[in-house]
């Protein structure tokens, strides 16, 4: 049993060294695609990213307005990635001391990434691919592809136990410690950038009579931008949605540990005899999030590749749960 436990300890370290290393290509990788999406196609039809980079957008476009007036309110573009990175510290700081060292490290990582990916715009604007002949752009098309771009690298980074940054961090700080709703929050930052973007639209359109139209235009684009960015993360990090798998194994005792040591949730254990064999077998109950099962599966197919696992949707739970949205 000792040789056995001593295994499950050497191959946890090897896999823990292998998601760190994953789990920061994939920071880099999504970091890169996000901020390249801002700028090739929100920024240059007046639309904003949700979180810490629209508000960095809101506060440059502005700027650009007082300082060069209406034609030259994009003027201060190319120094959107220094301002988000400022904007982001104070959030990487909030991760350091009251969520998680490995947190903060990735969303570190995340920011720098996307300091030196937004502080080059001239070498990706190059690559608006929804850019007309006359030189305008497809603003629909600019707001669903960046919508499923923004969604799909935050859920993946969120999936490995890290974020874009921003208010990302404090939503899951407010969740976690407080108790207090993330939806609620995101919808409260993203409705205040809809308004301030909208507002900054009003007073860049030409003339008065597009004026509203024009305000109006970038509220609504902004709007779908964001309920479909929503839509993509929900879709990809279902970290609210439980699952029960049940697993049937004639090595519970190993199996059960193998699951202790690597994962962070309890199991529960039923002595059975299968009823055509007549062998003894264990049954193993674990409730895990959603996007955690296919990791729980691997590790039971890796140990015991005869065990049966079901796994049941659940409704509703009710009692504890660890919720482990980030990795200590």
């Amino acid at each position: 049993m000792s040789e056995n436990i001593n295994k499950i300890v050497k191959d946890n370290k090897k896999s823990s060294q292998l998601s760190t290393i994953t789990s920061i290509i994939i920071v880099v990788i999504a970091s890169t695609f996000l901020s390249i999406s801002t700028i090739t196609l929100l920024d240059p039809v007046g639309l904003y990213s949700g979180g810490v980079t629209g508000i960095a957008q809101l506060v440059l476009h502005f700027l650009g307005l007082l300082i060069h007036g209406k034609e030259g309110w994009d003027a201060f573009s190319q120094y959107l990635g220094i301002l988000n990175l400022l904007f982001l510290l104070p959030f990487n700081i909030l991760a350091f001391f009251k969520l998680s060292k490995k947190y903060a490290i990735y969303t570190l990582i995340s920011s720098i990434v996307q300091t030196i990916v937004l502080c080059f715009p001239s070498f990706w604007i190059g690559f608006g691919i929804f850019k007309h002949a006359d030189g305008t752009y497809d603003i629909m098309s600019c707001a669903i592809v960046s919508a499923v771009i923004g969604g799909l690298s935050n859920g993946l980074m969120m999936r490995r136990g890290a974020t874009s940054g921003g208010i990302i961090t404090l939503c899951q700080y407010l969740n976690i410690k407080k108790d207090k709703s993330v939806g609620v929050i995101n919808l409260i930052i993203s409705s205040i950038i809809v308004l301030l973007g909208a507002l900054f639209s009003f007073f860049v359109s030409n003339t008065s009579s597009t004026a509203i139209g024009s305000a109006i235009s970038t509220a609504l684009y902004t709007l779908t931008s964001f309920a479909l960015a929503s839509t993509v993360l929900d879709f990809v990090h279902t970290s609210y949605n439980k699952v029960k798998i049940e697993i049937i194994t004639e090595n519970g005792d190993f199996l059960s540990k193998a699951l202790l040591r690597e994962l962070p949730h309890g199991l529960t254990t039923f002595d059975a005899v299968g009823e055509f064999t007549g062998n003894k077998k264990k049954i193993l109950n674990v409730v895990v999030q959603k996007y955690e099962c296919n990791h729980y599966v691997s590790i039971v197919k890796k140990y015991d590749p005869e065990a049966f696992i079901s796994i049941i949707p659940i409704w509703r739970l009710a009692g504890r749960f660890n919720i482990q949205i980030i990795d200590k």
